[in-house]
């Protein structure tokens, strides 16, 4: 059974919500237990790949990817920020959602002073607090709603937050292993 967590507040169809296209990710029903178990793990897994990738971790393997480091980052910011979606949502009846502003973070040099360590340190950071705020929820809290962003507004639920964040976290994590090999491998 799938599970529609997303509905466009405009008129336009939303057709590729169920699964992403990229990593094959779909949002079906999911447990705080289980979004936990495998945001956990993705996350661990993230932190692997930055240890792993030792002094290239900042290195961009093609100038349309950004670097381990920059994804690292990135997923750290997005988890805090999906974070405060969900405590908004739980005080306000369907507050908007601000947008990240990825591209602009990483153009700006925002991630320029973070370090391979720091970011492996503040991605368990941010997902210990995301965890820790998504299992002090009251009961059917996950059915709150929220409109997700500001630029194409999709009302969404804390439920469909979470899934979103798990999303990233896998999503990600394939970006980075994707560097990783790339980075390894003799032909770059």
């Amino acid at each position: 059974m799938t599970y529609d967590i997303m509905q466009s507040v405009s008129n336009e169809p939303a057709s590729d919500v169920q699964t992403c296209p990229h990593c094959g990710f779909s949002w079906l029903p999911l447990s705080r237990a289980k979004c936990a178990t495998r945001m956990s793990a993705a996350v661990e897994s993230f932190v692997d790949v930055i240890q792993r990738a030792g002094e290239q971790v900042g290195t961009r393997p093609s100038e349309r990817r950004w670097s381990i480091l920059e994804y690292g980052g990135h997923l750290r910011d997005v988890i805090l920020s999906v974070r405060d979606r969900i405590v908004l949502a739980s005080i306000l009846d369907v507050p908007v959602g601000t947008p990240i502003f990825r591209n602009e973070r990483v153009d700006l040099g925002f991630y320029a002073q973070d370090s391979a360590s720091d970011v492996a340190v503040e991605l368990q950071v941010a997902t210990y607090l995301f965890l820790k705020t998504v299992a002090t929820l009251p009961p059917n809290y996950e059915e709150r709603g929220l409109i997700y962003r500001t630029r194409t507004p999709l009302e969404i639920t804390i439920a469909g937050a979470m899934s979103n964040a798990l999303h990233e976290c896998e999503h990600h994590l394939g970006d980075a292993t994707e560097n990783l090999r790339s980075l390894d491998s003799p032909h770059g």
